[in-house]
């Protein structure tokens, strides 16, 4: 059984790929199971067998998400910038303004940011001082608001057991790590935040974010990069991740090897479950529609 996808034909319909979509409450459980994580150790040390790079994309991959949507966490968020604003201002501010702010410095650094080779990404940075602006009338509060963010998402966040434990073993036998994220947290905010849940390898890894490079896995563009800092071949890399565009089929597409661990049609349905009901209370409480994109 040959669970690498093949550079020409890549394929989420093997064993591991049809085990995490149909688990029946979600990856974690299975991930944490050991019969799989070592069905998944002998697949990845067959990939990897050579010396190869392991590509590691990091929000539900190297780290798990829990099951609440993007928008849902956005909205908690703006409770605590709104404390925030009060506590260095004393000017009260609604959790639902406070989440208002961050959704339009969410849209303008997405619209708004330059591009690089025609791709544009977004700043956890950016959106933050733009939200800071139309909160307080300058951008002083954009690295509490950081904080904010960075120490509330850590608690939406655990380790994937199998996966830490993985890549400690093979950093300890000589092997190399880098971490790949498409996501508008620049690479030294990804850290703080895999810091905070117990993290011990950044100083062991390469981590690049499309927030910083701007190209990303989704584009392609952010490979080429990463093989010039490695001074590597395409066919040096093995990439894991659960996106099937970013993380299957644009690096199989540049010549990369790739393994695709897909999201659970359980935590699939239980995210938008929670966007749905977020969408409903804001429209219901204060007549507000928002366009963050459906859990997928």
């Amino acid at each position: 059984m040959n669970l690498i996808s093949p550079l020409t034909t890549p394929s989420r319909f093997d064993a591991i790929q049809h085990a995490l979509t149909e688990a029946c409450y979600g990856r974690a459980k299975l991930f944490s199971d050991r019969s799989f994580s070592e069905t998944l150790d002998k697949l990845l040390d067959d990939a990897l067998a050579g010396g190869k790079i392991l590509s590691l994309d990091v929000f539900d991959t190297l780290v798990l998400r829990d099951n609440s949507s993007e928008l849902t966490r956005f909205y908690e968020i703006g409770k605590r910038m709104a404390e925030i604003v009060y506590d260095r201002s004393g000017r009260q501010v609604t959790q639902v303004d406070a989440f208002a702010a961050r959704y339009l410095g969410t849209k303008a650094t997405y619209r708004a940011s330059a591009t690089v080779r025609g791709c544009r990404e977004g700043s956890l940075s950016e959106l933050h001082k733009t939200a800071s602006w139309i909160l307080s009338g300058s951008p002083i509060l954009a690295e509490a608001f950081i904080e904010a963010e960075l120490t509330y998402e850590a608690t939406r966040i655990t380790s994937n057991p199998w996966l830490w434990a993985y890549v400690d073993r093979y950093i300890e036998k000589g092997g190399r790590v880098v971490l790949v994220s498409d996501m508008y947290m620049h690479a030294p905010q990804i850290v703080t935040l895999l810091d905070k849940i117990g993290w011990q390898r950044s100083k062991d890894v390469l981590l690049v974010s499309s927030a910083d490079t701007k190209v990303s896995k989704a584009s392609g563009g952010i490979f080429g990069l990463i093989e010039t800092s490695f001074k590597a071949a395409p066919s040096d890399f093995i990439h894991l991740g659960d996106s099937l565009k970013g993380d299957m089929v644009q690096p199989v597409r540049n010549g990369w090897g790739a393994i695709h661990l897909p999201l659970a049609s359980y935590d699939i349905a239980q995210r938008q479950a929670d966007h749905f009901a977020t969408v409903g209370m804001l429209k219901d409480k204060f007549g507000l529609l928002v366009d963050i994109a459906l859990p997928r």
